[in-house]
């Protein structure tokens, strides 16, 4: 009996501390991304789970996945960002595939990013199954957003010389096949991933202006 009552407590005492300390949502922002807005134009943003062992193997010193809805229109975006990595470009093309995705129409794609020639973004489908989205996706650092991994990763290496430190982000936008097709989710990534470009340049400086200065 007494061993019945200590496993009860000890289940009781369990669940308590399971409601009072919820599990930490790894892929909400918890350092720099923590800026990005919930709100891009009439796009409006919740924070979404991801698994622990899939943030271990992104590697990233901060995540963020969140999903933007836009009355029946919605579109995820990823952000991955890292830190003093020269070599810190995540590989989206990779990384569906070992989901077991396949990718498909890889091309490039314009996005009116405020600057007069746009910013040329990665485009893709990737497929699986029943599940078929259109991505968009491109990285950015101080001073740089590209779609060319290789100028990226020069960016961060002349960064790193130039101020003993180097940061780099990379930018997903998906919109998953509905009814409306190709073309319609093909719209709601451009749209959606111009608003963010506009944005994020900003959001940065903000944040590293805030941070504390490297020794």
């Amino acid at each position: 009996m007494k061993t019945l009552l200590a496993a009860v407590v000890m289940l009781v005492a369990t669940s308590a501390s399971v409601l009072l300390t919820p599990p930490i949502d790894l892929a909400a922002g918890h350092g720099i991304l923590r800026g990005v807005p919930h709100e891009f134009g009439p796009w409006q943003g919740t924070d979404a789970q991801f698994e622990q062992a899939v943030v271990e193997e992104l590697r990233a010193d901060d995540l963020l996945i969140r999903r933007y809805v836009d009355g029946t229109r919605s579109v995820w975006l990823c952000l991955v960002y890292h830190q003093n990595r020269r070599y810190g470009a995540h590989d989206p093309l990779l990384c569906y595939t070992s989901q077991g995705y396949a990718v498909r129409q890889p091309g490039r794609a314009r996005v009116d990013d405020g600057s007069p020639k746009g910013l040329i973004v990665n485009t893709c489908i990737a497929e699986r199954r029943d599940d078929s989205r259109v991505v968009w996706y491109w990285w950015t650092t101080d001073g740089l957003s590209t779609g060319d991994v290789g100028a990226f990763r020069s960016r961060m290496a002349v960064l790193g010389a130039l101020d003993n430190r180097s940061w780099g982000t990379f930018v997903r936008v998906e919109s998953v096949l509905r009814e409306d097709g190709v073309e319609g989710a093909t719209q709601r990534a451009r749209e959606f991933s111009g608003l963010v470009a506009r944005e994020l340049p900003a959001v940065f400086a903000r944040a590293r202006a805030a941070a504390p200065a490297v020794p």
